[in-house]
């Protein structure tokens, strides 16, 4: 059985953890005994200390991974427990035959996340697709219950592996480029650190995103819509989803799980879906953000553009089909 207790905040150099020990009967593949993501001093008011739904996410994927219980040693939404396991649980064992759909989930009972839930974010990498949902939910939208208020840098995963000096330079690199667009468009970035790829450190796209929802639900009191940026379309969703069982989450499960993702105060809402690649980088095309510091490059550690790569490319062609490169 995988054990989460002791909720609880921690100071470490300018930083505020969101910490919880975790012990397991059966042996991992990573040796840590707490479960953190943490946030700048001054962002600690994010943090949710009074529930513990952050943890039925990536744990729920550790337990149906190594086939055993899992026991939170706290209170949770019971919308999002009984989602997690009436509908998502059985979605992730379609997803992978590894991962065992029957494992208990127990915690200690229910209760709604007390807040503000003021804040409505996104990531930022200046891609394409994160431009895309920042374009439509901040530059065109103008209903404050939906409109883009804050913009997020998460170290999950996507700066490299767990405890490599290499990495943290990489996300404070990424975090400065971003930062300056963010300022550009008047919104805070709200840098989020943790060690939640330590854990399943070689499972990749399969259990990243699970990172991602723990990080969203660890500010819970304060994020009421989180906006995450897909990839794909639906109509690739459809096509191709089945074919990415075993190796990427995103394309074969967010469309179907992610709705049920939520508790009555937060949620995280799949967008971009609803269009093609070709169409979202025509819709960014003469906005000024983007042709600043649109960075898709693949060789450069997201520092500038190459345009030899093949997502310089993929984005240069229909740019130039559009007449947008001159």
């Amino acid at each position: 059985m995988i054990t989460i207790s002791r909720l609880r905040t921690e100071k470490m150099g300018g930083w505020t953890r969101l910490v919880a020990d975790i012990s397991s009967d059966e042996q991992r593949n990573d040796k840590e005994t707490t479960i953190w993501v943490a946030v700048k001093e001054d962002d600690e008011h994010l943090l949710t200390t009074d529930v513990y739904n952050m943890f039925l996410f990536l744990p729920v994927y550790m337990s149906m991974y190594y086939n055993t219980d899992l026991h939170i040693s706290g209170k949770v939404s019971k919308k999002l427990y009984r989602n997690i396991v009436d509908y998502v649980v059985p979605i992730m064992g379609y997803f992978s035959n590894k991962l065992n759909p029957t494992i208990n989930i127990n915690v200690d009972g229910f209760k709604e996340c007390e807040g503000e839930h003021n804040v409505i974010g996104t990531g930022i990498s200046c891609g394409v697709d994160c431009l895309a949902t920042i374009y439509k939910y901040f530059e065109k939208e103008d209903d404050p219950d939906y409109k883009l208020n804050a913009l997020f840098m998460l170290n999950c995963g996507w700066h490299g592996k767990y405890g490599l000096e290499t990495t943290r330079e990489l996300f404070e690199e990424r975090c400065e480029y971003n930062r300056k667009a963010a300022n550009d468009m008047n919104l805070p970035l709200i840098m989020v650190d943790s060690n939640l790829h330590a854990f399943l450190p070689n499972l990749g796209d399969q259990a990243s995103y699970f990172a991602i929802y723990t990080c969203v639900f660890a500010m819970e009191r304060a994020i009421s819509k989180y906006y995450l940026s897909s990839s794909y379309s639906y109509a690739e969703v459809i096509k191709y989803g089945y074919f990415s069982r075993d190796r990427d989450w995103s394309e074969f499960g967010d469309p179907m799980a992610l709705p049920l993702m939520e508790t009555e105060e937060c949620q995280i809402v799949s967008d971009g879906c609803q269009y093609s690649r070709a169409e979202k980088t025509e819709m960014i095309a003469d906005w000024a953000i983007s042709q600043k510091y649109l960075n898709v490059c693949c060789k450069n550690d997201s520092k500038e553009n190459d345009s030899t790569c093949h997502k310089c490319v993929r984005t240069l062609l229909p740019l130039e089909a559009m007449g947008k490169t001159g």
